[in-house]
């Protein structure tokens, strides 16, 4: 069976898919990914639209996004040492055994009529928590199922069911969310986090990613992936894009149900079409990037992927038609996968085994609490001003910092390419 998917694959151009799925552990891990990542969109989808019914205020979306993302910042750290330090997989199964638990009491404190603003904020604060230590093992997992030379595929792979999930799961939330509100959604993610928990119950490690971290403290050893990252000559000025894609760029993503309720006059089913649109670029980025393979130029492509979602945010909130939204939509959801893969194939190569934990946990800290911050951040002036000129503003100083970094890309090429004779 698993040589005629093989074989499947390789016949619509998919070989080096079809090279990773021949190892058990990485196949047992995707079948209980899918699920669990597609329940993970709908109850983000969902936590965010029920936030906007409590309050109809871009502030609080904005708010609850960020108790979702930025306990990252303070906990991300030590998530990665973790990783270093101890069985990975075991990390994992605990995490996603703790988000089912939140799943419940979102499912029954909102089917009892008991939801006020004050406690989403507290159950998304604790979603929040619980990912800052399950983004770094999840990152860091991959050398541990796939051999290195595959590892890129394994990323592009893994990404991908994560953004077709983002197609998916606001599809299913547009269902449920109108069949039996909020409490519905939080339910189906109960089962789909419980598929995940067996899957990583019953995998095994066959590929060890390195030696063992040398014992300190968690605090030095925390600090040494900051540094290692923030120094590197490449991965250093990487994070730092990111970064800047985050909290100018991205947070148009994290106030969606608060642009579509607010600005686009749309109700439930208009916001799931909006997230949807999103969603429909970045499967799409996602099988692109996994059509690509492992090719040169992967740099530069992260450079343009941060261009064009700059150039789609400044659009969506500047020329509010509808359809037009919407192919700006999908244009963004394509460039912050593309780019976000890239950056993190970059990454994987560029960092040595013994410090990957931390410093994929570092990228995880920023991809994760940057789009929070800057929602959080918008979300404030938007309530005030209209989230136009907000989202205008940062999407306007993201595309200038990514067009100065594009004109310096060969520095940055060869410092994680080790390609001297790249394009200057």
């Amino acid at each position: 069976m698993i040589d005629l998917l093989v074989r499947g694959l390789a016949l619509a151009g998919f070989g080096a898919v079809g090279d990773v799925m021949r190892h058990r552990s990485f196949r047992i891990y995707l079948i209980g990914h899918i699920p669990n990542v597609v329940g993970t969109w709908v109850v983000r989808i969902s936590i965010s639209w029920l936030a906007w019914e409590l309050t109809h205020s871009g502030f609080w979306v904005g708010a609850v996004a960020a108790a979702d993302a930025l306990p990252v910042l303070l906990f991300g750290p030590i998530g990665g040492v973790m990783a270093d330090r101890m069985d990975r997989r075991k990390i994992a199964v605990a995490t996603q055994a703790m988000l089912v638990v939140i799943s419940v009491l979102l499912t029954v404190t909102t089917f009892a009529g008991l939801m006020t603003i004050w406690l989403l904020l507290v159950m998304a604060l604790a979603r929040g928590i619980t990912f800052s230590f399950w983004q770094p093992v999840r990152l860091a997992l991959m050398p541990n199922l796939v051999p290195r030379a595959e590892i890129a595929t394994a990323i592009a792979l893994n990404s991908s069911t994560f953004n077709a999930a983002q197609f998916v799961g606001p599809a299913l939330a547009a269902v449920l969310l109108p069949l039996g509100g909020p409490e519905l959604a939080f339910a189906f993610n109960i089962f789909a986090g419980a598929a995940m928990v067996w899957a990583l119950a019953i995998i095994d490690v066959p590929f060890q990613a390195g030696a063992k971290l040398a014992r300190g403290t968690f605090l030095g050893d925390a600090l040494a992936g900051v540094r290692y990252g923030a120094s590197h000559p490449g991965i250093g000025p990487m994070l730092l894009l990111l970064l800047v894609l985050g909290t100018m760029i991205r947070p148009l993503t994290e106030l969606l149900s608060a642009l579509a309720g607010s600005v686009f006059l749309l109700d439930v089913t208009g916001f799931s079409i909006m997230a949807s649109s999103l969603g429909i670029g970045a499967m799409s980025g996602a099988v692109w990037m996994l059509r690509r393979g492992n090719k040169n130029g992967i740099t530069k492509l992260a450079l343009i992927s941060g261009l064009v979602g700059g150039s789609a945010t400044f659009l969506i909130v500047n020329v509010t038609w509808l359809p037009f939204a919407m192919v700006c939509l999908a244009a963004l959801g394509f460039s912050m996968t593309s780019g976000g893969i890239a950056t993190q194939q970059v990454v994987q190569f560029a960092v040595p085994d013994e410090m990957r934990g931390r410093v994929l946990g570092l990228f995880g800290m920023i991809f994760r609490s940057g789009p929070a911050l800057g929602a959080l951040a918008m979300g404030r002036i938007g309530d005030a001003f209209g989230l136009g000129w907000p989202v205008t503003v940062g999407s306007l100083v993201g595309l200038a910092i990514y067009i100065y970094a594009f004109s310096r890309r060969a520095r940055l090429d060869a410092a994680l390419e080790g390609d001297p004779r790249a394009d200057p």
